[in-house]
């Protein structure tokens, strides 16, 4: 201590300024030209050095002397020190040594035991994800050819039952929906053939039947009892329907859609034509509105057929999910759902039978208006019966639902305006 203090001691009474010389910005440049310009003359023409050069070696001479002093008074503790301090790094040198064998000799045994073998196993999980993906795919391929089979022996058996039609669409549905061959490659040859000559043709033979049966539909062959039931006559037409549904792309029946729009345009259209044809022939009126009335009953007839058809249970589930929820807020009882709505809301119609007459209705009045307009015999009779062609208008509608509906009465009767008051 008393050592230490002797050094603080000659350090504070030394006249060397060693914060000059310890600072970043020192330059021996500067302090050159500082002694020698505060030891000569500026005016003076000669140069005389030996004073600041004497300065510059007294400063050195300083210099040594403290650092000799410093070294001999700071050397026993300085090399205590250094003991010390190796002596505590050897031994956390050793420890660390030690640390590192146990951790090498880890790793070498967790090499062994480890890595070895999970390489073994990675080799194994790649042979169980290939025979998973093989076994997978023949499942899906198995499952295949039972519908495949289940499609052949439900085509055969249409003759007899009709219902195999649905049977035969429910399976092709599981086809389009991805529940069949979803996880087989589409290079497997198996797959393949089943699609092209088993499934591909089984959904257009099905298609075209089914479109067929509801097209073809008659109420004269069969007879409405309850809106619940389909009747016996109408059951083929009730499976068709069905099956055209469930072959229709995101369940909106688009193609059950296409088949009633077609047999509402022959309907509409024949109509047209009927009526036309007693616009010029009176005579043949009553004929005309019995035949109207009758394509109305056959609609009617398949609109509470297709009300007694409940829509399938995904389809329902996911579709009237929104609807039922307000219902049931609302505190009433959610109805249940059948392939009449999806089909109404496609055509943008309250009913059927409502389309057809404002369809029907938009093509009588031009043709109405073109009889009148070409004028002669047929415009003077037809303008004086005036009366009863309004009648037989009303009539139409009258008849073909079975009691008098103001709107569907006020359209077809507009329909002969042109025909005056």
């Amino acid at each position: 201590m008393a050592t230490t203090t002797n050094a603080q001691e000659d350090e504070d009474t030394t006249y060397i300024d060693y914060e000059a010389f310890l600072e970043p910005t020192f330059s021996p440049y500067r302090f050159a030209n500082t002694l020698i310009t505060s030891t000569n003359d500026p005016s003076d023409p000669s140069l005389d050095l030996t004073t600041p050069l004497s300065r510059v070696l007294f400063d050195l001479q300083e210099i040594d002397t403290h650092i000799h002093s410093l070294t001999t008074t700071s050397a026993l503790p300085l090399l205590a020190y250094t003991d010390n301090s190796y002596a505590a790094s050897s031994a956390v040198l050793a420890a660390v040594d030690a640390q590192l064998d146990s951790l090498r000799r880890a790793y070498e045994r967790l090499q062994k035991d480890v890595a070895a073998r999970s390489l073994a196993a990675s080799e194994v999980l790649t042979v169980v994800e290939r025979l998973h993906s093989v076994t997978t795919q023949l499942r899906e391929l198995s499952r295949a050819l039972v519908i495949a089979r289940q499609i052949e022996i439900q085509l055969s058996e249409l003759q007899s039952d009709h219902k195999a039609l649905v049977r035969a669409a429910q399976n092709l549905r599981e086809l389009r929906v991805g529940r069949v061959l979803a996880d087989v490659d589409a290079g497997v040859t198996l797959a393949q053939d089943l699609r092209r000559h088993i499934f591909a043709p089984a959904e257009t033979f099905i298609l075209n039947k089914a479109r067929e049966e509801v097209v073809a539909f008659d109420v004269s062959t069969t007879t409405t009892t309850t809106t619940t039931m389909p009747p016996p006559g109408g059951e083929v037409a009730a499976q068709a329907a069905l099956a055209l549904f469930l072959l229709s792309k995101e369940g909106e029946g688009s193609l059950l859609t296409s088949a009633v729009q077609s047999l509402l345009n022959a309907a509409v259209n024949a109509s047209l034509a009927a009526l036309t044809r007693s616009l010029t022939a009176l005579t043949t009126l009553d004929r005309s509105v019995a035949e109207v009335a009758a394509r109305c009953q056959n609609l009617v007839a398949l609109q509470e057929l297709l009300m007694g058809i409940a829509l399938p249970s995904d389809d329902d589930d996911e579709s009237s999910n929104d609807d039922n929820e307000a219902v049931a807020a609302a505190g009433s009882k959610a109805k249940s759902r059948s392939l009449l709505d999806p089909l109404l809301r496609q055509l943008d119609s309250a009913s059927l039978s409502s389309m057809f007459f404002r369809s029907v209705a938009a093509g009588l009045e031009p043709r109405v208006r073109e009889v009148v307009g070409r004028g002669g015999a047929n415009a003077r009779i037809l303008k004086g019966a005036k009366d009863r062609v309004r009648g037989a208008l009303r009539a139409c509608v009258e008849r073909g639902l079975g009691s008098p509906v103001e709107f569907e009465v006020a359209v077809m009767v507009g329909a002969a305006g042109v025909l005056g008051r």
